[in-house]
């Protein structure tokens, strides 16, 4: 017992941490239990992200971007509109023109589906939306909503579909390749992108893409404006669909904006290569307990340094509640400039969470270090005297 008293008085800093970490595994599996009734705390803790306070701390005016337009048809409705609006904009002799919209099936009106399949047997740079559905356990879709022509035409398709996890939730990524009864079918961003560069730049692969919220501002023109404005789509991607559809707008770290304008943030980060990188559970433990364990060294060795101080005034003034605030403050401030700095410069997501939430229960754990401290004193005492 002496022992362990000795080694747990030697390691003061290293076990507070350690019961900081213990005490917010307690309150995290507390809050995210399922008691049977709406519970908002673990649907929170599922859609945080510090990535969205990183845009907000260098939020600036957006750049614009010179190599994607959207296409805007919001009012469009019978298929020969649409594809008439689609050959206003192929006259412009765009590089490759993304639609974000599926033609199912036939309709009683022959003229749009002959005119639509017409512009899809016309052109070979336009991905058409495919939608997989009918999700398996395994992460497999066994049925694809598609447009009606692509068998006949053999146009390309890009999946447009967002994951099921992500329909209520922040959106902050975009599948790179959806599967389809085993085999994968690259998304409409990647496709796009793999047309413009003309090669496969972007692997056909199962995972998601981090988009990359840099505010930008993309060239949006009306379908009506296109034959105005060919100079704005000319050897540019073009993404044609829907500006202003209530069911197509989403939370995104920059507000709510169209399905559409989400799609030419998946394109930009894929051709920028700026994917958010976001760092590893293990290494994001290991640099959180860094951080609470520094900042407990600190707290301490400040106490200890206003306890030395003979002046009472000076030990009253310095050990201020006010003043304690203040440096925790500017010590938390410190902490996030820093992860911002790493964020901003090399798109690597360091959420500070674990670490600001351990240091703000620094004093819980240090109590509760204090109380098993006095417990194996008292042990020590009583196997001493008898």
């Amino acid at each position: 017992m002496k022992r362990f008293l000795d080694f747990w008085l030697r390691w003061r800093a290293v076990m507070v941490t350690l019961l900081t970490f213990l005490v917010l595994w307690i309150m995290k599996t507390f809050f995210t239990m399922n008691f049977g009734f709406y519970n908002p705390i673990p649907k929170i803790m599922e859609d945080f992200s510090m990535t969205d306070i990183y845009y907000q701390i260098g939020k600036k005016e957006p750049e614009p971007n010179h190599y994607i337009t959207i296409v805007d048809m919001t009012d469009l409705v019978r298929r020969g509109d649409i594809a008439h609006a689609l050959e206003m904009v192929m006259a412009c002799e765009p590089a490759v023109v993304g639609v974000d919209m599926v033609f199912q099936g036939e309709r009683t009106d022959s003229a749009g589906n002959e005119a639509i399949k017409r512009v899809a047997a016309t052109y070979d740079n336009i991905v058409w939306s495919v939608e997989a559905t009918n999700p398996t356990p395994d992460g497999d879709h066994t049925y694809a909503r598609r447009s009606f022509f692509i068998e006949e035409t053999g146009a390309t398709e890009g999946a447009c579909n967002m994951q099921a996890s992500q329909y209520s939730r922040m959106k902050r990524k975009l599948v790179k390749a959806w599967s389809l009864n085993g085999k994968l079918i690259p998304s409409i961003i990647c496709s796009v992108v793999n047309m413009y560069a003309g090669e496969e730049v972007q692997k056909v692969e199962d995972t998601d893409l981090a988009i990359n919220f840099v505010p930008t501002k993309f060239t949006v023109i009306p379908w009506r404006e296109v034959e105005a404005n060919a100079d704005l789509l000319a050897d540019r991607i073009v993404l044609f669909g829907a500006m202003h559809e209530d069911s197509d707008m989403h939370n995104t770290p920059l507000g709510k904006i169209a399905g559409l304008e989400l799609l030419a943030y998946g394109v930009q980060t894929l051709i920028n290569g700026n994917e958010v990188k976001e760092v590893s559970f293990y290494k994001l433990l290991f640099y959180s307990f860094l951080i609470v364990l520094v900042t407990y060294v600190l707290r301490s060795r400040r106490k200890g340094w206003i306890d030395r101080r003979r002046n009472p005034l000076s030990r009253l003034l310095l050990g201020f509640p006010v003043v304690n605030s203040f440096i925790s403050f500017i010590w938390v401030a410190l902490l996030m400039g820093g992860a911002y700095f790493i964020f901003s410069t090399r798109d690597v997501s360091f959420n500070l969470g674990y670490a600001l939430a351990g240091i703000a229960f620094l004093s819980t754990a240090e109590s509760s270090y204090n109380i098993i401290r006095d417990y194996l004193k008292d042990k020590v005492n009583e196997k001493d005297n008898s």
